[in-house]
């Protein structure tokens, strides 16, 4: 990790510059996080504890540079950092001490773990990729508990998003899905406080503060899909709109709007103590098409992980509609959903979840 220059606002020892201390632009960026937070993003910052995703990349290491700045502001109970190493390059032990250390130059307590991430796909039989985003959930699981309102915020910003974006239409999801990830989710307690921030904004934050940064090579590797989508997809959207930032942005936000209309006039299917989602046909004949496909997805999700793709919801409405009563239809993560002459019943096959995750703590 690079020392800073000590021309930039944060030479070393100093700590970093308060908000008022900030050049403007430096300043509207902070508060305009934090308005997407309070705002937006739908979260109440006050009297949370924060504990900030540290890869130590511009993305990560810039959040957590905000939040330190704004902490007392937002009203903050605790501040936190987390890294975890994924024992996927020689140099990510070098990379967790240099983590460390920024934390402490900026007064920050780190929670860190290592994982042998490429040991774990091995044993579970996954991607290197999944086997790195169930060691990161895992880990995050670790960090809030016993932790009163606490929320992990992770560093995707509206490049990200923007991928996402692609990535989803490219798996085939329908709407809202389309407008992608959440800015929030109660459900893991996770914020993602930068996800209308541009990359080239969080770039000029870090330089400007001087604040030291890791590139991790992996991030090119053309082996994995985001990588493909980011190197290759998203510059020619660019090169075709060069304000196709913007557009995602658009996109994100009707979607929320969608979404919030859906959770208003949809119910949230429960699972009964059989396990299985049952949608009578009493309630489904008075819904529009669209409504029912909605409703759908909601009852595949109470079942557990595992995405439906559009085309899937789309031929189980048209079975549904035939009365084609016995036909059952797979989805990801072992559920599946069955015509039944009273309605449609979704189930999930009880040994379908994943098996238990075993860490090393160091």
């Amino acid at each position: 990790m690079p020392t800073p220059p000590s021309d930039h606002l944060f030479p070393p020892g100093d700590g970093l510059p308060g908000l008022s201390a900030l050049p403007y632009r430096l300043a509207r960026l902070c508060l305009g996080v934090a308005s997407f937070v309070t705002g937006p993003c739908g979260h109440e910052p006050a009297g949370a504890t924060w504990i900030v995703a540290c890869s130590g990349g511009p993305d990560s290491v810039a959040l957590l540079a905000m939040a330190a700045i704004l902490r007392h502001r937002l009203g903050l109970a605790g501040l936190l950092a987390a890294h975890l190493d994924h024992g996927l390059r020689p140099e990510s032990g070098a990379e967790a001490e240099a983590v460390g250390a920024l934390c402490r130059e900026l007064g920050i307590v780190c929670l860190s773990d290592r994982v042998d991430v490429a040991a774990l796909a091995r044993q579970r039989r996954l991607g290197v990729e999944d086997a790195g985003r169930q060691a990161r959930q895992a880990f995050f699981t670790d960090c809030l508990a016993g932790r009163d309102n606490a929320w992990v915020l992770t560093g995707h910003q509206l490049n990200d998003l923007a991928e996402d974006q692609l990535m989803r239409v490219t798996r085939g999801a329908g709407w809202p899905a389309l407008g992608g990830m959440a800015a929030m989710d109660p459900g893991r307690r996770l914020l993602r406080p930068l996800l209308l921030t541009p990359r080239r904004a969080i770039t000029d934050f870090t330089t400007a503060l001087g604040l030291p940064t890791i590139d991790d090579p992996s991030n090119a590797d053309p082996a994995y899909l985001r990588n493909r989508v980011r190197h290759g997809l998203l510059p020619l959207v660019l090169q075709e709109n060069p304000r196709a930032l913007d557009a995602a942005a658009r996109l994100w936000r009707q979607a929320r709007l969608d979404a919030a209309y859906f959770d208003e006039v949809l119910p949230v299917p429960v699972p009964d103590e059989d396990g299985a989602v049952r949608l009578p046909r009493a309630r489904l004949s008075g819904l529009h098409p669209a409504l029912r496909a909605r409703l759908y997805a909601r009852a595949l999700d109470a079942l557990g992980p595992g995405q439906a793709l559009a085309d899937s919801l789309a031929a189980l409405e048209a079975a549904y509609a035939r009365r084609d009563t016995g036909r059952v239809f797979q989805f990801p993560g072992g559920k599946t959903a069955r015509v039944a002459r009273e309605g449609l019943v979704f189930c999930r096959n009880a040994l379908s979840g994943p098996p238990r995750q075993t860490r090393k703590r160091h």
